[in-house]
């Protein structure tokens, strides 16, 4: 129960922190002028939903997940765990045309898992006295 009350806990807090533009109350390099005119909006990692909404969580035999699964993909067919990675670390992108586009990292799951961290530990511990 610990486990799945943890999971849940940090799908919420990635999500509002990506919508809120401050994951873990850190918030998001600014995106480049002509980012903001290309997409229109200055919010990063939010174009169509497709990243923020393919959060979530699973629970295997002795773990659990959360982030992006393998094999989900946006509207346009890309893997959005490339993409989360990307945000995440950042990346240099050198297009065969010479022209170098770097990324700057945004990360949006670390900094959640590092504020909750506390928590996390305090809700198996809450669950280890009830079972005692």
């Amino acid at each position: 129960q610990a486990t799945i009350k943890n999971a849940l806990l940090l799908v919420r807090e990635i999500k509002r922190g990506i919508r809120s533009q401050a994951p873990g109350g850190k918030p998001f390099v600014k995106l480049a002028e002509s980012t903001i005119r290309r997409k229109g909006s200055s919010k990063a990692l939010i174009d169509t939903g497709f990243l923020v909404n393919a959060i979530t969580q699973r629970i295997l035999a002795d773990k659990a997940f959360v982030g992006l699964l393998r094999g989900t993909v946006n509207k346009d067919g890309e893997d959005l765990v490339n993409i989360g990675a990307v945000m995440e670390y950042g990346a240099t992108i050198r297009h065969p045309n010479g022209v170098v586009v770097v990324i700057p990292p945004r990360p949006f799951l670390h900094p959640v898992m590092e504020k909750y961290r506390e928590q996390v530990i305090e809700n198996y511990r809450e669950a280890i006295r009830s079972a005692l």
